[in-house]
């Protein structure tokens, strides 16, 4: 008896150690990631296939949230307000959440997955194409020879905690398939070149979630596990944390969340301690856009859609957010299963802006790249039995580094260019000096003219560089270096005081000296906008070169029409406020319907323009500048014989 209890026993327990294992192998097959402790597996073409989503999931939140961004800051957006998706809204090639990060895949490209953090900054500093916040004063730092990591830390930056690399940072994780390790490795080299602290954490959070959606579809599992891969006692992490346990504690209400990340996050000055301002509702604080991003993952439950919507209305920088999370959330779904809306229209033909990568060439060198990176973490590529490609990835528990708060950071380490690193970092040294050039001009034109009388040209130099003064308190550092507009209204003015005096030696008709009047004023002002960029062809100097001609044009369009009125009467007339208020109007008038023409015209800089009415208030800001910039000349013209007579040959067959 005890004999056919203990065989029943043993059989039984054969038959449970079969259904283990059987149950084991049929988990394995489920979830073929998994086949054991140490490593796991995934077939290149399914690597190819989640990382292809996750690029289109960056472009569609970045396209569908375009239109919003910063429209709506400290508040929600309306349902009402939230844009209607258009098929042709995933063309964000001149987008600079795209660009930007794809010179970090140059530099891997050209220099290899170790590339220096110092040749990372040479590439990021002759890179032309707009910047704001930390990424320009970043590039600002390199460009003057303060090399990275500090050119990131906050005693160079003083936007160290923005969100710039957290919005560019989707590249790391989608090289870097299961390995959030090599993503957060990657942001030491790339982050730091211009953020420090939170704003490094965001990109390496965002970074380590995406690299970890190609193993887990859960997108609360996704947070929980990126959260692992920064510095627990951040602020960063602790506002993940919050995200985590208000959608527990509230599951089906997102704007409850969002007001208690508003009350904490936006409003609460212990969590803006390095914010650059805390009486401006618009907020570029890594945690705060970082939460919304979280948000959008978790109350977007698994939902495309929702998913972008949720992180876009959430405000304040509402095309970055989105674009995150859908990246993130679009990775994990993989290509099939996302709708076809946001494929169909997809372009493959047209290259990223200031870049050399099609869409299909930008999934080409992710590829590469990521080969790369799993042979540095010790993995391989391998052929399973059936000759499929397959990436044996290593597991790594998670690694965070120290701890930083750029509001206790501490004095930067002690690096520098080299004068060889110094001199990749290119500039023509003929364009530098173009200001400098200018001023020669005037003072060579001056002392032809051999009269102490046009000395008095010196006086619309100082009343400019007043106004200029003006100007750096009314308007934002990033919207004046964005259009150069003081090398601008400088250049314009020098122009117009070499051109008033030569006028006389000008022996052609006068719309030939109007031509070559508009010409001068073009080049000069190129010139000195090459200048500000330190020799560069920038994004910027194409704006510039584009406002220069635009107020050159109307400028002087209205000056002869002013002047056409006044000449037979001019010289016993006295100064009238009506001829240059109409030259005023005129101005704007022009301003507004040309800049309002080219903003439909696409472009890097299109999205720039605004709404009819900025324009129209942007015109009127800009013609004020010229006009304050005009006014001394035509004082002159009236009071100053040396000056009248060459205002009239302007204008005139023979001289008055």
């Amino acid at each position: 008896m005890r004999r056919t209890l203990n065989y029943l026993i043993h059989q039984r327990s054969i038959a449970m150690l079969a259904m283990i294992l059987s149950l084991g192998f049929q988990s394995l097959l489920a979830n073929p990631l998994s086949d054991s402790l140490s490593e796991r597996r995934i077939p290149l073409e399914e690597y190819r296939d989640r990382m292809t989503a996750g690029w289109i999931g960056q472009m569609a939140g970045v396209g569908w949230g375009a239109p919003t961004e910063f429209q709506f800051v400290g508040e929600t957006i309306p349902e009402n307000e939230v844009p209607e998706w258009d098929s042709e809204m995933i063309n964000v090639f001149n987008q600079d959440d795209m660009y930007v990060e794809m010179t970090f895949l140059q530099s891997l490209l050209e220099y290899g997955i170790d590339v220096s953090i110092k040749q990372a900054g040479i590439d990021f500093a002759n890179s032309s194409y707009l910047l704001w916040v930390a990424n320009r004063t970043g590039r600002e730092n390199l460009r003057k020879g303060i090399a990275p990591p500090n050119s990131g830390h906050p005693k160079y930056n003083p936007n160290a905690d923005a969100i710039d690399y957290q919005i560019e940072a989707d590249y790391s994780g989608l090289i870097s398939p299961g390995l959030p390790n090599q993503a957060v490795l990657l942001g030491e080299t790339f982050g730091r070149i211009m953020n420090y602290g939170d704003g490094l954490y965001g990109g390496q959070f965002v970074g380590a979630m995406y690299s970890i959606a190609f193993f887990e579809s859960d997108p609360r599992k996704i947070v929980e596990e990126g959260l692992k891969y920064i510095p627990a006692e951040s602020q960063y992490a602790e506002a993940v944390r919050d995200v985590l346990r208000w959608h527990e504690e509230k599951p089906n209400d997102w704007e409850h969340t969002w007001e208690l990340i508003n009350e904490k996050y936006h409003k609460n000055p212990e969590y803006r301690k390095f914010a650059s301002s805390m009486d401006s509702e618009q907020n570029i604080d890594a945690k705060l856009n970082g939460a919304y991003i979280v948000m959008g993952l978790l109350y977007g439950e698994g939902d495309p859609d929702q998913t972008i919507v949720i992180s876009m209305r959430c405000g304040q920088d509402s095309d970055c957010n989105p674009s995150n999370a859908a990246g993130i959330l679009f990775t994990a779904l993989g290509l099939e299963a996302v709708p076809e809306r946001f494929k169909s229209a997809l372009d493959r033909e047209t290259k990223f802006s200031f870049t050399n990568f099609t869409f299909p060439e930008l999934l080409d060198v992710s590829e590469k790249l990521a080969l790369q990176i799993l042979a540095r973490a010790g993995g391989r590529l391998e052929n399973d039995v059936e000759g499929n490609a397959m990436l044996v990835i290593p597991v790594e528990d998670p690694r965070t580094g120290p701890l930083e708060q750029s509001w206790n950071a501490g004095e930067p380490e002690q690096v520098s260019f080299t004068r060889e690193e110094l001199s990749m970092i290119k500039g023509s040294p003929m364009f530098k000096w173009a200001p400098v050039i200018l001023l020669l001009l005037v003072l060579l034109v001056m002392k032809r003219n051999r009269n102490l009388k046009a000395a008095m040209m010196l006086i619309p130099f100082a009343s400019l560089y007043l106004v200029l003064e003006l100007a750096r308190s009314a308007i934002s550092p990033d919207l004046l270096g964005t259009v150069n507009i003081i090398v601008m209204l400088q250049s314009l003015s020098a122009a117009m005081a070499v051109l008033l005096l030569v006028a006389p030696e000008q022996k052609e008709s006068w719309p030939a000296k109007i031509g070559v009047t508009l010409l001068v004023l073009v080049i000069v002002g190129f010139l000195g906008a090459m200048g500000a960029s330190d020799g560069r062809f920038l994004a910027s100097t194409k704006i510039t070169l584009i406002g220069t001609s635009l107020l050159a044009f109307t400028w002087f369009i209205a000056f002869i029409v002013t002047l056409l009125l006044v000449r037979k009467k001019y010289m016993r007339t006295r100064f009238n406020l009506i001829y240059f208020g109409s030259l005023y109007l005129f101005q704007v008038l022009g301003i507004y319907l040309i800049v309002l023409a080219m903003s439909k015209v696409a472009g890097p800089w299109s999205d720039m323009a605004g709404s009819p009415s900025t324009i129209f208030i942007g015109a009127l800001a800009l013609c004020l500048l010229l006009y304050l910039i005009s006014l001394p000349y035509l004082v002159l013209v009236r009071y100053n014989t040396v000056f009248r007579s060459r205002f009239h040959e302007l204008v005139s067959e023979e001289p008055k």
